[in-house]
């Protein structure tokens, strides 16, 4: 076994060690690992991520290394420039040494004093954050779980990003336990096309027939990508009726509900209308605070409780936004050498909502606010302050320092020429009724001002 081939053997130990996402977060394509002689060179792109490395990972690097390569090798770290390696202040060549000695800083760590790794797998209906967004398809694609067949077929669908397949991969682990020899498949409906079309071009269709149609629990993501896909879609549902017959159950994941499937094919929409169809929203407050939660203790990354309600509180999206921003911070703390704190978290997280929010204008959320509220755009530019305009007017005051990079002075002068200090006043006052769960009048009901911005988010989204 040569060099490459001990690095691969290494790097798939550390994978599995530390699991996909702080793999990816600390060892991906941006850390280099070279091995020279009996040295491992860990090759860094700051000094500042040589010291979260000599934290967080000398222990688990030590014992995959020595797990790969039969015995432990020294353990280098240097941090690079962009084209050389970086100099200390004392011109002294820029690296840090692991050694052997027990006795030394950075020393190995025995197995058994190694902290535990998580075996529960990821995408379980443990780690699923339940909340009114999704209350009714957590609970559906639990019974489905427990008792195939139920509810056949079941379709979840929503926006990208509210946790659809993760309830499908959930589905699968627990049927996959809980049922003696359960015959369970999980696949895209691009995956379900290939292997329908390998199997006629080799002439097995009877074979790929027998497979899918004597299965127990057939799962089945982004099942609008059969649009125009006739041939496919026809043995989809010939599929859905075969396990249908045999009392099995078929789980569909799409973007859109049950009656926009007609776009795809009538009879599939039909086939759906006749089983379950659940709508997944994007996360409301209490559900992005448990997202973030869950992610920092799966990804060992310490966020104090103020740090975690303050990202859930910015970060109004999905939850790959949500990881996306996670991981913002952490770059960013790794960059400075700093704790993770609400303090460095600011910042950091308005440069990152200011990137990653969706392209709107002034005259978009005006037009929104004015369709959610049931109110005229010229009350929003008045001087009246009853609620019924006082509170969309900050709102739309509040969103437009959120998805714009309008300066205070021209959102203020575009909703009726609002000093600075009123554009000021009206975010941090919405900013203190989302993480305080107020609420706020829109049309004639009392609603939540999470579900307000939620449903001129889904406005924006269509602007």
């Amino acid at each position: 076994m040569d060099d490459s081939d001990r690095l691969s053997v290494l790097r798939r130990a550390l994978r599995e060690r530390l699991g996909a996402e702080r793999y990816e977060l600390w060892l991906g394509p941006q850390t280099s690992l070279e091995l020279d002689g009996q040295t491992l060179r860990v090759r860094c792109m700051s000094k500042a991520e040589v010291q979260w490395f000599k934290r967080k990972l000398s222990a688990a690097l030590s014992e995959c290394a020595t797990m790969a390569f039969g015995t432990l090798p020294e353990i280098l770290f240097e941090w690079t420039g962009e084209t050389q390696r970086t100099l200390d202040f004392a011109g002294t060549s820029a690296a840090v040494v692991l050694p052997k000695t027990p006795a030394c800083e950075g020393a190995t760590v025995a197995p058994s004093e190694l902290p535990a790794t998580p075996k529960r797998p990821r995408y379980s209906f443990e780690d699923f954050v339940v909340g009114a967004a999704n209350r009714l398809a957590a609970q559906a694609a639990r019974e489905v779980a427990q008792q195939p067949g139920r509810f056949s077929p079941l379709l979840l669908y929503g926006p990208a990003g509210t946790g659809k397949t993760h309830l499908l991969c959930a589905i699968a682990q627990h049927a996959r336990r809980s049922r003696c020899r359960s015959r369970v498949v999980q696949l895209t409906a691009e995956q379900f096309t290939s292997q329908f079309l390998e199997a006629l071009e080799r002439r097995a269709l009877p074979s790929f027939r027998q497979k899918m149609r004597n299965l127990d629990v057939l799962l089945i993501d982004d099942v609008h990508f059969l649009a125009g896909k006739k041939a496919t879609l026809e043995e989809l549902l010939y599929t859905i009726d075969a396990l249908h017959a045999r009392g099995g159950q078929v789980a569909l994941v799409s973007d859109r509900a049950a009656v926009e499937l007609q776009t795809v094919s009538a009879d599939l929409a039909s086939r759906v209308s006749a089983g379950l169809a659940v709508a997944l929203d994007p996360p409301d407050y209490d559900v992005r605070v448990g997202i973030v939660r869950g992610m920092a203790e799966r990804m060992q990354i310490p966020l104090d409780e103020s740090t975690i309600e303050l990202v859930a509180q910015q970060v109004v999206g999905s939850g790959r936004l949500l990881s996306g921003a996670i991981n913002r911070l952490v770059a960013a703390s790794m960059a400075v050498g700093e704790p993770i704190a609400v303090a460095l978290a600011e910042p950091v997280l308005a440069e990152f909502c200011r990137q990653h929010a969706p392209q709107v204008r002034l005259i978009d959320i005006q037009r929104a606010v004015c369709e959610v509220f049931g109110v005229e755009a010229s009350s929003l530019k008045s001087q009246r302050k009853t609620r019924a305009i006082a509170e969309p007017r900050m709102l739309a005051m509040w969103l437009a320092r959120r998805f714009t990079r309008a300066a205070l002075s021209e959102v203020g002068d575009f909703f009726g020429r609002r000093s600075h200090s009123t554009v000021v006043s009206a975010q941090k006052k919405f900013d203190k009724l989302i993480s305080a769960h107020g609420e706020m009048v829109v049309g004639d009901q009392v609603c939540q001002v999470e579900e307000a911005v939620r449903r001129i988010e889904a406005k924006l989204r269509l602007a």
